[in-house]
């Protein structure tokens, strides 16, 4: 092969391997802006679990207030005419 083949053959090589590497580094952006939105979604789901529990955990102890005879006897007499 002459030398004006093989400046051809580099050149040819090394436009492939700068459009490859840009489409790749397109790709990694793309799948950087993903994962940056499931990490905000996961933090979302994380603070509704935890404000779910704790109002769970408040419900439970109005539920456990009202089963006591304390709460039972204040429940009733709020409904004596």
């Amino acid at each position: 092969m002459g030398k004006v083949g093989v400046s051809v053959l580099a050149a040819t090589t090394i436009g492939v391997l700068a459009w490859k590497y840009k489409g790749l580094q397109e790709e990694h952006e793309g799948l950087q802006t993903k994962h940056e939105g499931l990490l905000s979604m996961a933090a979302g789901l994380v603070v509704q679990l935890a404000e779910s529990t704790a109002e769970n955990e408040s419900l439970k102890s109005e539920n456990d207030y009202l089963k006591s005879a304390t709460g039972a006897s204040k429940t009733l007499k709020s409904y004596d005419c």
